[in-house]
C-alpha cells in the first residue's frame, strides 16, 4: 500500500531522470527526512534504486 508522499515521489521520478533527495524535497515542499523515508520504502518495495552518486530513479520495469 503506497501513501500519498510515496506516490508523489514516484510521480516525480517516473519521467525517467535521476533526482537527489534534496531536489525531490524542494520540488514537493516537504522535509528531506520524510522524502528519504518514502524513497527507502519505495526501494524496499522494488520501485526505485539509488545510484553511486546518491541520485534516485525508478526501476525500468516500474515506469
Amino acid at each position: 500500500m503506497m501513501n500519498t508522499l510515496e506516490a508523489d515521489v514516484l510521480a516525480l521520478l517516473a519521467p525517467g531522470g535521476t533526482l537527489t533527495a534534496d531536489t525531490i524535497a524542494r520540488n514537493l515542499g516537504v522535509p528531506k527526512h520524510r522524502v528519504m523515508r518514502a524513497l527507502h520504502t519505495l526501494r524496499d518495495n522494488g520501485h526505485t534504486f539509488q545510484n553511486q552518486r546518491a541520485a534516485w530513479q525508478v526501476l525500468a520495469g516500474k515506469r
